[in-house]
């Protein structure tokens, strides 16, 4: 395993996009997408990134050892900071209900949706809950929450010379220009259902 699939590894099971590890560990975004996208296969800041992560700087660095350093470890980290709710909307309409999420998304401006199609990006399936922030701007290769026309879902922030595009994972799919469409924000924290589950009751 590279560092870039490793460093994907914790970053999907910790629920980060790349905006949000950016903000927590205050590297920039720009560093974030070349160590993701394996232009840069190593940072000077690996403790930090690991810390963040909850993985040792062993494992997320060469490859060495476990992942974390047990379950101790990983309560720490799932308790080092302030949780915060975030409601659920149906499109525009409050739904009353919440998901928590970790402090450092914390914003006024944070809405959440439940994503109950595949949206074209791996990073996010059916059944994912997505927190939004419509204060934080989209960066390159940021996922973002936008409606192009009736439907919303999750797509690409792709950034270009002139002009700025969305995209999904298949590359057939024609990019979309972003100034045609309405960008509700940047997505800053994810929380993936069980696929296994959910296959699971489709042979029921």
């Amino acid at each position: 395993m590279t560092f870039k699939s490793r460093l994907k590894k914790a970053m999907e099971e910790g629920g980060f996009t790349q905006a949000a590890l950016a903000k927590e560990t205050g590297m920039a975004q720009s560093m974030i997408w070349k160590l993701v996208s394996g232009n840069a296969n190593g940072t000077s800041k690996l403790v930090i990134l690991s810390k963040a992560l909850g993985v040792r700087p062993e494992w997320l660095g060469e490859g060495s050892g476990p992942m974390r350093e047990g379950d101790k470890n990983e309560h720490q980290r799932i308790g080092s900071g302030p949780i915060f709710g975030v409601e659920i909307y149906d499109g525009d309409i409050r739904t009353n209900t919440w998901i928590t999420v970790p402090g450092l998304a914390k914003s006024d401006s944070c809405k959440a949706y439940h994503m109950t199609e595949d949206t074209g990006c791996s990073e996010v399936p059916a059944g994912t809950y997505i927190v939004v922030d419509s204060a934080e701007e989209a960066g390159n290769n940021d996922l973002v929450y936008a409606s192009t026309g009736k439907k919303s879902s999750v797509y690409r922030f792709v950034r270009g010379g002139v002009e700025d595009f969305l995209s999904v994972d298949d590359s057939r799919v024609p990019l979309i220009p972003a100034n045609s469409v309405d960008i509700k924000g940047v997505i800053v924290f994810l929380l993936r259902g069980l696929k296994k589950q959910t296959s699971t009751d489709k042979h029921k």
